[in-house]
């Protein structure tokens, strides 16, 4: 699973659980920021080179 994947993936979880956990609201909003912090990160940092032409 890539990073940007689990970021992505935490982001949906905190934002199923925030209304029937509104006690909790503050937690899930600090770790969905950070979480989509983190994808951002990952993404400008993942470095993939041009795809390679295949040959025939």
């Amino acid at each position: 699973m890539t990073m940007r994947l689990f970021c992505i993936i935490g982001i949906a979880i905190c934002a199923l659980l925030w209304y029937p956990a509104f006690h909790y609201q503050g937690v899930f909003q600090v770790l969905g920021v950070t979480f989509l912090g983190m994808a951002v990160m990952a993404t400008f940092l993942e470095k993939s080179g041009p795809p390679v032409p295949s040959k025939k």
